[in-house]
């Protein structure tokens, strides 16, 4: 557990996830269940942080694997753009998001587009789903442009008809602090 704090304190790039894979399989350890105790021990140390940033300086990343088979979003310069037609939950959660505040959010053909947005949209904070090593390399990211981040794993991950604890990402989008009397 120390070792996983420690590692959640680094800038991880690809290569120390590939490194972090290889140490897990030395000592025997499942490599989902050593990134999943990464990305929880991110959340922990980011948490109180991301709470109290405003809605309003917050983006939400969806990945485009939670669409429905038969969207009809196009790909556009900064992820899919929804078409609205209510085929899959991104819609709501989208409609949720924007309705708390958030300044946007995008829904990802894959994690290259990130660093790209944060340059441009420049939040405050992010909330990413995503598979776990994604979410390991967005975390990256978020650090090397000094933005606070909480991460929501899929349940089933393979990039098609993946699947997302919706009651965990609203717990997650809906964070914030107490307001000081």
């Amino acid at each position: 557990m120390r070792l996983i704090e420690e590692l959640s304190k680094l800038k991880v790039s690809g290569i120390a996830v590939a490194k972090i894979e290889r140490f897990a399989a030395k000592i025997g350890v499942d490599e989902n269940k050593l990134l999943e105790l990464y990305v929880k021990t991110k959340n922990m140390a980011g948490k109180e942080k991301f709470a109290t940033t405003p809605y309003p300086e917050r983006i939400l990343f969806l990945p485009q694997c939670l669409r429905a088979k038969e969207c009809p979003a196009k790909l556009g310069s900064h992820g899919y753009e929804c078409q609205e037609c209510g085929k899959c939950e991104l819609l709501q959660v989208t409609r949720q998001a924007l309705n708390l505040g958030y300044k946007n959010v995008f829904i990802l053909p894959g994690g290259s587009i990130v660093a790209k947005i944060f340059a441009k949209v420049r939040p405050k904070a992010c909330l990413g789903i995503a598979c776990l090593k994604e979410l390991v390399l967005g975390s990256y990211v978020c650090e090397k442009f000094g933005i606070i981040a909480q991460g929501v794993p899929l349940l089933r991950d393979g990039c098609v008809n993946t699947d997302v604890d919706w009651r965990q990402v609203n717990t997650a989008l809906c964070l914030h602090a107490p307001m000081k009397t």
